[in-house]
């Protein structure tokens, strides 16, 4: 069991992998394809030029590196006080799927209700609770 934890670590990665390839693959359809002139600002990363699948996926990609280097950090510590159960794996495999969700609808839906409240907030905010939870039980056990 004590390898199962790297599972959901280990998807999240890939998930940030894909979504940089993606975003990746976008621009330069942008710049080659479409023929968007980036002019110097092909060096930040939201990057302006391009569709609405583009810029909402160059934020995504910022977005995995934001808040879900919390739930890296509770792995770690989970991991280095060897408090690893079934409980945490299932927890970190929640996780993992409320961002997948997240990122799905995030890139190719991003709609808002509520006069700007954005769809995807419920997802956000079941990933948000899983890792507080996480970190809660796990200051518990110490």
């Amino acid at each position: 069991m004590e390898y199962e934890i790297f599972g959901p670590v280990f998807n999240m990665f890939c998930l940030t992998t894909a979504v940089f390839l993606l975003v990746t693959l976008l621009r330069l359809k942008s710049i080659y394809i479409d023929k968007a002139s980036p002019g110097e600002d092909y060096r930040y990363p939201t990057f302006p030029q391009g569709n609405k699948i583009l810029q909402n996926a160059q934020r995504n990609l910022i977005n995995l590196f934001e808040f879900p280097i919390i739930f890296y950090a509770t792995i770690a510590i989970i991991i280095a006080t060897n408090n690893i159960d079934q409980t945490f794996v299932d927890l970190a495999c929640y996780f993992f799927y409320f961002r997948l969700a997240h990122s799905i609808y995030h890139i190719f839906g991003n709609h808002l209700i509520l006069g700007g409240l954005p769809v995807r907030a419920p997802l956000f905010l079941g990933a948000f609770l899983i890792n507080a939870y996480m970190i809660i039980r796990l200051c518990g056990m110490l």
